[in-house]
C-alpha cells in the first residue's frame, strides 16, 4: 500500500498531470456551456434561447407528459402548430420547440433533412400507423412523452470527455515505466526490501485506477451538468426518441431503439470504461517497452488513432490496400505484445521463429474471423465514440457479438498489461 500510494502521488504531482487535467476540465466546462446556451424555442410567437429555452421546454413538456394518446399529439400540434421558418445553412427549423418538433419527426408527413430538403407537415398521422406505435405494441411498453433532451446531451458530454480523458490518460501514464528506463533507475528500485513484484504491481494498480478515476469523474460532471439544466425525466423512453442514429424496424422493433434510454446509456457507460481501460493498458504497455516518456506517448498516440485513421480513408473501398491494412493491424499490436511471452530460455532460432508466429498467427486468425467477428469495434476510439445501433444488426446472425466484443477487450487488456509487466521486469534484470 505504501509503495501504491508513493506512485499515486509520484504521477498526481506532476506539472504535466495538473495541467493535462485542467485542461481537459476546462475543454469539457466549454463544451457543457456551449451545449446549454444552443437551445431554441418558439412559443406562441416568442424566441426563447438558451437555459430560457430549456426552461419553457421543460415547461411546455409537463403538461402533455406521461402516456402518449392520438389525443396529445392532436392537441399539441393544434396549440403549438408545425414548425416552417428555414434558413440557408441552418440544420433545424427556426421556430421549433421540444413538442412540435418531437411531433412533426414522428407523428406527421413533415420532415427536416437540410435547409434545402425539408417538407413543412401539413397534419398528423395516427401512432399507430407510425414506428413509434408499431414498436410500443411489439414491445408492449408504452409509448411516452417526457423531455428527453438531457440525455442526447449526457452522450455527446461522455463521448467528448472520454476522449478527452484518454488523452488525459496517455499523457499520465507514458512516464510510469519510460521514466525510469530514461533515467536508468530500475535497478535501484528493484533493490529496495519490496522488490520486482511490489514495485511493478503498484504501478499497474495505480495506472488502472486513475483510468477509472477519469472516467468516474467525467461521468460524475456530465450526469451533475444534466441533472442541473436539462432534469432526469424520460429515461424509461424508447432510445429510438434521443438517439437519431438508430433502426426501428427490423427484428420486429426488438432491438436497440426499443432500450429504454436507462438500458442503452448503461451499456454505452460499458462501452466506453472498457474503452479507457484498454487505452490504460495500451499505454502501459509502451511505456515498458519505450526509453523515455516522449516516446511512449507517441506510440501510443498511434497505436490509437492509425487504425481508425486507415479505416476512414480506406472504408469506401473495402477491399482496398488502405482498409485490409487498417484491419489487420488491429491485431498486428497484440502480435507484437505476444512476443514478450516467448521465453528467454529458448535459443536464438527457437525464439526467433516463436516472435515471428506471434506476430503472423493473430493477423492471420484475424483475417479468417473478419466476417463474424467485428474486430474494428475493440479499437478504444470506437468503443467510446459509437453507440451500440452499429452492431445490433449483426446481432440477427451473431448473438454473441457483444459478449465476444467485451470478453475480447478484456483478453487485450490483460496481454498488454502482462507484457508490460514482463518488459519492466527484464529491463531492471
Amino acid at each position: 500500500m505504501r509503495l501504491y500510494k508513493m506512485e499515486l502521488y509520484k504521477i498526481c504531482s506532476r506539472k504535466l498531470f495538473l495541467f493535462s487535467a485542467t485542461a481537459v476540465f476546462i475543454i469539457l466546462l466549454l463544451f457543457m456551456y456551449t451545449l446549454a446556451i444552443d437551445n431554441y424555442a418558439t412559443v406562441n410567437g416568442v424566441e426563447y434561447k438558451g437555459l430560457q429555452a430549456v426552461r419553457i421546454n421543460r415547461q411546455i413538456t409537463e403538461e402533455f407528459k406521461g402516456v402518449l394518446t392520438d389525443e396529445k399529439v392532436t392537441a399539441i400540434a393544434e396549440k403549438y402548430g408545425f414548425p416552417n421558418g428555414v434558413k440557408e445553412d441552418y440544420g433545424r427549423f427556426l421556430d421549433r420547440n421540444y413538442l412540435n418538433e418531437f411531433i412533426m419527426n414522428g407523428f406527421s408527413d413533415g420532415y427536416f433533412h437540410a435547409y434545402n430538403d425539408y417538407k413543412v407537415a401539413t397534419h398528423t398521422t395516427p401512432i399507430a400507423e407510425t414506428d413509434f406505435g408499431k414498436a410500443s405494441v411489439a414491445t408492449e411498453k408504452p409509448l411516452l412523452l417526457e423531455y428527453t433532451y438531457g440525455w442526447e446531451v449526457f452522450e455527446s458530454v461522455l463521448g467528448i470527455g472520454c476522449v478527452l480523458g484518454m488523452v488525459l490518460i496517455l499523457l499520465t501514464l507514458s512516464p510510469i515505466y519510460s521514466e525510469e528506463n530514461y533515467n536508468n533507475t530500475q535497478q535501484i528500485l528493484f533493490s529496495t526490501k519490496e522488490g520486482q513484484q511490489k514495485d511493478i504491481t503498484a504501478k499497474i494498480a495505480v495506472g488502472m485506477t486513475i483510468a477509472v478515476s477519469v472516467f468516474v469523474v467525467v461521468v460524475l460532471l456530465d450526469f451533475l451538468f444534466v441533472w442541473g439544466v436539462f432534469g432526469l425525466d424520460g429515461l424509461d423512453c424508447f432510445s429510438g426518441q434521443v438517439m437519431g442514429d438508430t433502426v426501428w424496424k427490423w427484428n420486429d422493433y426488438h432491438n436497440v431503439s426499443t432500450w429504454s434510454v436507462q438500458k442503452y446509456l448503461l451499456f454505452y457507460l460499458l462501452q466506453s470504461l472498457f474503452g479507457i481501460m484498454e487505452a490504460a493498458a495500451l499505454s502501459l504497455y509502451f511505456s515498458a517497452h519505450c526509453s523515455n516518456p516522449f516516446q511512449s506517448i507517441v506510440l501510443s498516440v498511434i497505436g490509437l488513432v492509425l487504425p481508425v485513421f486507415l479505416n476512414m480513408i480506406g472504408r469506401d473501398n473495402f477491399r482496398g490496400v488502405i482498409f485490409q491494412v487498417s484491419q489487420l493491424i488491429i491485431l498486428f499490436l497484440p502480435g507484437i505484445a505476444l512476443m514478450c511471452l516467448v521465453p528467454d530460455t529458448l535459443n536464438k532460432t527457437a525464439a526467433r521463429i516463436g516472435k515471428v508466429l506471434c506476430c503472423v498467427l493473430p493477423i492471420l486468425i484475424g483475417q479468417f474471423f473478419r466476417r463474424i467477428f467485428p474486430f474494428y469495434y475493440t479499437i478504444p476510439f470506437i468503443l467510446i465514440m459509437n453507440g451500440a445501433s452499429e452492431l445490433d444488426i449483426m446481432q440477427m446472425h451473431y448473438p454473441w457479438v457483444w459478449p465476444g466484443i467485451f470478453l475480447y477487450v478484456t483478453v487485450i487488456i490483460i496481454l498488454y498489461i502482462g507484457c508490460s509487466w514482463r518488459k519492466y521486469k527484464q529491463s531492471g534484470v
